[in-house]
């Protein structure tokens, strides 16, 4: 099976050298598409283009990640490959992860069925590894489960399924992007398989740790900008999906809930933070969508 890798990156650190060279032997071919990062970025990743796997797009500017993952998985699909792999700059695959994933779909009785594989996660601050909340079934003997949605980085995607499903949304820009893309897989009847055994290393945010009430919490430190993609694109997809897959978006809204209540207690910026994510309500509500141009919402990067 031809396995090609796409890496989104946007500013990146030297970490991402370091990332790609982890990731260079599981595939056959790797994509970078950088977003509009600049003079700096294209100094720090050129030297990869030597090397006869790795090939480098520079968009001339930020399209988002929706159409960064679009283009790479244009080039991908032309070369023939018939897995792609996406990955954020800053995740670092542990040794044999996709072959691990690649094993268990081997195994598999319906592969027909099968859109994408998916890693766990080692969150790279405190060593503690999850999956994602809502899984079918929930049979422990079986080195697979089979969530509903997972993350971008990390997914190992049957290129044929874009022809099914279609492409990324690009009117997401940024945040859904992955939850989207698995919910219009499932509605075609797709499933995806999380294999226990695979692990990805990826970390959120710029997380900080708090005392509250006796508990330990964790604040992911999103930017104002993020914050506000986070609430439209929320908003969005639980228009779209709330009489499809109503237990999901509950636990979804849920989940960002929290996140808003640990903003409003822990973070810095809590007021402008939260008008951003009022304004992206509003504009999720009305269906507003797109890259959002706005000088008063600073920050417009990756955490």
């Amino acid at each position: 099976m031809s396995v090609c890798a796409v890496i989104i990156s946007y500013y990146p650190n030297k970490e991402i050298i370091s990332n790609i060279s982890a990731l260079i032997e599981q595939v056959d071919e790797i994509f970078v598409v950088d977003n509009g990062s600049g003079t700096v970025t294209q100094n720090l990743l050129e030297p990869l283009s030597r090397h006869p796997k790795i090939n480098l797009i520079f968009n001339a500017q930020n399209v988002g990640i929706a159409a960064a993952l679009n283009i790479g998985i244009r080039h991908a699909r032309m070369v023939g490959h018939e897995w792609v792999c996406t990955f954020d700059q800053d995740s670092r695959v542990t040794p044999s992860m996709i072959g691990s994933m690649l094993a268990v779909y081997d195994t598999y009785p319906d592969k027909n069925s099968v859109s994408g594989l998916s890693p766990r996660y080692r969150d790279t601050t405190n060593g503690s590894t999850w999956g994602s909340r809502l899984k079918y079934p929930r049979d422990k003997a079986l080195p697979y489960a089979e969530p509903l949605v997972v993350m971008t980085s990390g997914n190992l995607v049957k290129l044929a399924v874009f022809d099914v499903v279609g492409c990324f949304n690009e009117a997401l820009f940024i945040d859904q992007v992955d939850h989207e893309f698995c919910l219009r897989c499932a509605t075609h009847g797709y499933k995806i398989l999380e294999v226990y055994d695979a692990i990805l290393e990826h970390g959120l945010g710029v997380p900080t740790q708090h005392k509250f009430l006796g508990k330990t919490i964790v604040t992911s430190n999103h930017s104002t900008l993020r914050r506000y993609y986070i609430a439209r694109n929320g908003v969005y997809v639980y228009k779209k999906f709330i009489f499809k897959y109503p237990v999901w978006v509950l636990k979804d809204a849920y989940a960002i809930f929290k996140e808003i209540f640990t903003l409003l207690v822990f973070e810095s910026n809590r007021r402008q933070k939260m008008a951003a994510v009022s304004k992206g309500i509003i504009h999720g509500i009305f269906g507003r969508m797109g890259k959002f141009e706005c000088s008063n919402l600073a920050g417009e990067n990756k955490t």
